[in-house]
């Protein structure tokens, strides 16, 4: 199996265009955007494509799932993503007012439409959905829906969890859901620290990551 390594835009600190344009300088072939606000999702495929490079994932942060507006970008977001050939979104999600798992009708009509339209969700290695590879598990299993797996974040799994958890057994919990990860390094290793050094300089162990990714 070919596995795609994508770029963020916004590591740059320039506008979408030109972070596209020095990513393809790089040789990088694959970014992750923003699902853009304007659903204009043609402009920004069309912006890549004259950087040399593909929309390979669209990134969707804190989507309320109580918010009929939220949930209808989200779809927005399917749509637009079927529409330029890029397979994968990243999902931030949450609820407001109510339990979590009033979320998850929510999130399989999604996963369904997802699926119609040949597009996966990522659920995020954030709290409530997939803080960790235990309640990435529960919700995955309670959406049910092939068009919903787990983005697995090597560093988020210290940022939002207690002292002691590890990031290779929280992944070998949840093996078999990810469908994407991030690769992030947590300097310490401690909660609510945004302290992400270049990979290499923290106590993530890649060589760990890589060896049971390629179990899959």
């Amino acid at each position: 199996m070919t596995n795609l390594i994508a770029c963020r835009p916004g590591c740059y600190d320039l506008p979408l265009e030109e972070a596209m344009k020095e990513l393809g300088q790089l040789g990088v072939e694959g970014v992750e955007c923003p699902a853009p606000k304007d659903n204009d999702y043609e402009g920004v495929a069309g912006m890549a494509e004259k950087a040399g490079v593909k929309v390979s994932t669209l990134a969707l942060s804190g989507v309320c799932l109580e918010d009929p507006e939220h949930v209808a970008r989200l779809e927005r977001g399917i749509d637009g993503a079927a529409r330029i050939g890029t397979p994968l979104i990243f999902l931030s999600s949450k609820v407001k007012q109510g339990r979590p798992e009033d979320g998850i009708p929510v999130l399989k009509r999604m996963g369904d439409k997802a699926v119609e339209k040949g597009v996966v969700l990522s659920l995020e290695t954030h709290p409530p959905y997939g803080a960790n590879g235990d309640q990435a598990r529960k919700t995955i299993e309670a959406i049910g829906s092939r068009g919903v797996g787990y983005n697995f974040d090597t560093a988020n799994i210290y940022y939002y969890n207690e002292p002691g958890i590890d990031t290779v057994e929280e992944l070998r919990k949840a093996l078999d859901l990810v469908t994407s990860v991030h690769l992030k390094e947590s300097a310490r290793g401690e909660p609510r620290t945004m302290d992400f050094p270049v990979l290499g300089a923290g106590i993530v162990d890649f060589p760990r990551v890589f060896a049971l990714l390629g179990e899959r």
